[in-house]
């Protein structure tokens, strides 16, 4: 998702610089990003009824409704605003992201494809095109992407992440490895990276690794309950079933439910070793 005239974001600069941002638009943008989605849904109004051809408005309302899972509402703003501006890169990556959700990985490729030709330095676009790629199973292409999202911006830890993780796909395990350390090296609290980096060192049979990962994945977001399951496993790889059995239960009662782990905590975790998550 691209939020247009999002705060902290400046590849949006020249594009909006002779612009002019309606206040509600700007305002809308804040209660957003404040997750206050009633009192953004009403200043994105408003901003239409001063211009009911503003096409920032109608694209940020089109993002509201994405995020609302009302996806039919969505797609009617995005192409109001597409209609309204046609040369708007982001809006096109946007419908793109929206496109993909429901399944429309044509047309979703049609409109990444479209924000690149209007805009060849969109290095978001490139990441969103590669992991369609990746999608469809063409794998050479989607390295591509990665490759080239991070040649516009290196500094972008979640560019390193995912090609990561696409090196794991091609078994580049090291390769995978060096890439989640550019990530973390770039954002020390970048929990997902650590998790990932934990996954190939496991491939690596490099389990002590693996589980200093895990647990600094689980000090930076505690409340995720695939962290604990994935650390669980690597326990038990290790022989430590009782500390398996402590993670995936932390995870079951955070809400991440495993049907064929049932019978495992059932029958030996809770009756075993007796663990009260309270």
């Amino acid at each position: 998702m691209f939020l247009l005239v999002a705060f902290g974001c400046s590849n949006d600069a020249d594009y909006f610089f002779n612009k002019k941002i309606s206040k509600n638009v700007i305002e809308g943008n804040r209660a957003f990003m404040s997750k206050d989605y009633i009192k953004a849904k009403e200043l994105y109004k408003l901003a239409l009824i001063e211009n009911p051809h503003d096409p920032l408005a109608l694209n940020n309302l089109a993002e509201l409704f994405e995020i609302q899972n009302k996806y039919d509402s969505s797609l009617y703003f995005f192409n109001l605003s597409i209609k309204y501006d046609s040369i708007n890169p982001y809006t096109y990556n946007n419908r793109g992201e929206l496109f993909e959700i429901i399944g429309g990985k044509d047309a979703a490729l049609e409109d990444f494809n479209k924000a690149i030709e209007l805009d060849s330095l969109f290095s978001l676009v490139f990441l969103n095109r590669g992991e369609l790629f990746l999608e469809m199973f063409q794998i050479d292409q989607a390295m591509d992407d990665y490759n080239k999202a991070i040649s516009i911006d290196p500094l972008n830890p979640t560019f390193y992440n995912n090609r990561g993780d696409l090196k794991n796909i091609n078994d580049d395990r090291l390769g995978a490895i060096e890439d989640f350390d550019k990530a973390i090296e770039l954002d020390s609290l970048y929990g997902i990276a650590y998790v990932n980096r934990a996954f190939s060192k496991k491939l690596i049979h490099d389990l002590n690794g693996a589980i200093l990962d895990y647990d600094k994945a689980i000090s930076i977001d505690p409340l995720n309950p695939i962290f604990y399951y994935d650390r669980a496993e690597t326990r038990m790889e290790m022989g430590d079933a009782a500390g398996a059995c402590i993670d995936w239960l932390i995870s079951r009662d955070l809400g991440f439910d495993i049907p064929e782990y049932h019978d495992l905590i059932d029958s030996y975790c809770d009756s075993n070793l007796n663990y009260n998550s309270n």
